[in-house]
């Protein structure tokens, strides 16, 4: 671990974790390892006749008695003022904890939306990217994190937790193997002849069968950016609009892949109904009450 000198610009009091260089939640075994690894550096033995090492010495002395000791820290942790970002040390699972922990404080918007938050679970950052994953039983809110107010909500949150700019993705997958499968089946259909032009148009064009679940995550992604763009979307008469085109966007899809070569109809199933369960929350409706809305307008060749 490296040292990290306090910013002696920052107002902020420095701390015993400043002097430490931890983050608020360090473990036990975190402190007892910053603590010998700052010693090694200033003990008075290695620093002979040095005043100013020896000062600094007595300081990370100080800091560990009292952050090693269970009791003396809770005390301590008392009198400090809220937690300060960013992280000195984040992680995808510190960051998105803490990210969550800003948005539950500031955000009037109780209910499926911190569910959502709570219920994510990072896998890991790839450039600028936080990649999650969400339990099968709670997936049908991942809609709620994806709505234009709330987006911006948690991008606020990442950035200001990590210390720059993160964008965040919610996968299938559980694990970064998935994620870079994933990203490869994306590539791959960026680069074939069948892959959609990059233009996007209120029609939507008709999805080729492609590797896994992509196709799919393209659509919602889609249905969120034309949600984002609605206007008067605050009347109903517009939303219902709005979701009368988007079922149109999911029957064609329903219809483009079910019956594509080598399909996994359980597989077909799932996606299907995620993309319900997204659309369901962009509009906040019921997800049984759109897939009825959905069957209603194929039985009646509507779409």
């Amino acid at each position: 671990m490296s040292e990290r000198k306090p910013d002696k610009s920052s107002q902020r009091p420095i701390t015993y974790y400043d002097v430490l260089d931890l983050d608020r939640d360090a473990t036990p075994e975190e402190i007892k390892a910053a603590y010998y690894e700052l010693a090694r550096k200033h003990h008075p033995d290695v620093a002979a006749g040095d005043a100013e090492a020896a000062q600094r010495f007595a300081l990370i002395s100080e800091a560990y008695r009292i952050l090693s000791d269970q009791q003396r820290r809770y005390q301590y942790d008392r009198t400090l003022p809220k937690k300060s970002y960013p992280l000195r040390h984040p992680t995808p699972q510190k960051i998105w904890r803490e990210a969550t922990e800003v948005v539950l404080i500031r955000s009037d918007r109780f209910g499926p939306f911190n569910q959502a938050m709570q219920a994510a679970v990072p896998i890991t950052i790839d450039d600028s990217l936080m990649v999650l994953t969400m339990p099968g039983s709670e997936r049908h809110l991942v809609g709620h994190m994806e709505t234009a107010a709330n987006r911006n909500a948690i991008l606020n949150a990442l950035e200001l937790v990590a210390g720059q700019r993160l964008d965040f993705r919610v996968i299938d997958g559980t694990t970064i193997g998935d994620w870079e499968a994933l990203k490869a089946a994306e590539a791959r259909k960026r680069t074939s002849p069948e892959a959609y032009g990059p233009e996007e148009t209120a029609q939507a064009p008709s999805i080729r069968p492609g590797v896994g679940e992509g196709p799919w995550d393209e659509l919602i992604q889609r249905m969120h950016r034309q949600y984002q763009h609605l206007p008067k979307r605050q009347y109903p008469q517009f939303k219902a609009r709005f979701l009368r085109e988007m079922l149109g966007w999911v029957a064609r899809a329903d219809e483009d892949l079910r019956y594509a070569p080598n399909v996994n109809e359980e597989l077909h199933e799932r996606a299907l109904a995620r993309a319900i369960e997204r659309l369901a929350a962009i509009v906040d409706l019921p997800p049984v009450l759109v897939a009825l809305q959905l069957e209603e307008l194929k039985r009646t060749g509507e779409v």
